[in-house]
């Protein structure tokens, strides 16, 4: 069961999403459950109140509470929620980084590009559950990969930047290092074969797009704050794949 919230002071526009969604599920077999909200105060109470969902459908313009400002809040509370954009204004677009979306739509709702994202979004959700396994010190190690931001290799040493699985007490940092002695290449490889939210973007990085925080033609800035640098050759490479990642176009100067 996917849990989806739809979000749109426009009464038409949820309607159309809804019914898109559930003839999309009931076309792929896939059990979902939809709430609907006209504004974004209502559905960030309603989070904060300890509904959790799956996926979410946002508008951008809303009363009370826009729908940037509403992810923030749901990001403050670190809900790992996948999050698509529905407006009709892309000006919007380099504010939305800043809320790791995961895909934008645009209004009018094209019938198969809505179901092409939701069916990522479905993928992705089911990934949630899916680890990087590893060896060290003759210790066999699994990492969920929805918790990694980004692989980076240093001198034959692969080093795991992750999220924390539960916050401890005393300690300043909400990340988690793993390590073991390995390739980049092969972990790229790997990950290939089963996720494809991993961007090479350096001989030495391996990151994440769901942790993307912003992202410019030579760095990017991921959600833990580290800034990693984009090789010179992978830069063109790496914007276009972040683009369709993100389904935005790839600008006319990229």
């Amino acid at each position: 069961m996917i849990n989806i919230a739809i979000c749109d002071d426009d009464v038409s526009m949820t309607a159309t999403i809804e019914e898109l969604l559930y003839k999309t599920a009931k076309e792929q077999g896939i059990k979902i459950n939809c709430a609907v909200f006209f504004d974004g105060f209502t559905l960030v109470e309603n989070i904060r109140q300890g509904t959790y969902y799956d996926l979410i459908y946002l508008d951008i313009e809303m009363r009370k509470v826009n729908g940037i400002s509403a992810a923030e809040l749901i990001r403050s509370m670190e809900i790992p929620a996948l999050i698509v954009y529905v407006s009709s204004y892309e000006k919007y677009l380099k504010e939305l980084f800043n809320t790791e979306p995961f895909r934008f739509l645009s209004k009018p709702i094209d019938g198969n590009r809505f179901r092409s994202v939701f069916m990522d979004a479905y993928k992705r959700v089911r990934q949630k559950s899916e680890y990087f396994s590893f060896t060290y010190n003759k210790e066999f190690i699994k990492v969920p990969l929805g918790r990694i931001y980004y692989f980076e290799s240093c001198n034959r040493v692969i080093y795991i930047h992750a999220v924390r699985n539960v916050r401890a007490e005393n300690t300043e940092s909400d990340e988690m290092e793993y390590r073991f002695y390995g390739k980049i290449n092969d972990v790229e490889k790997q990950l290939s074969d089963t996720n494809v939210r991993f961007i090479r973007i350096h001989q030495s990085y391996l990151v994440n797009f769901d942790y993307i925080k912003s992202m410019n033609f030579t760095n990017v800035t991921m959600s833990d704050g580290a800034m990693l640098q984009i090789s010179e050759d992978k830069q063109k490479k790496v914007r276009s794949q972040f683009c369709a990642m993100a389904g935005m176009e790839v600008p006319d100067n990229g």
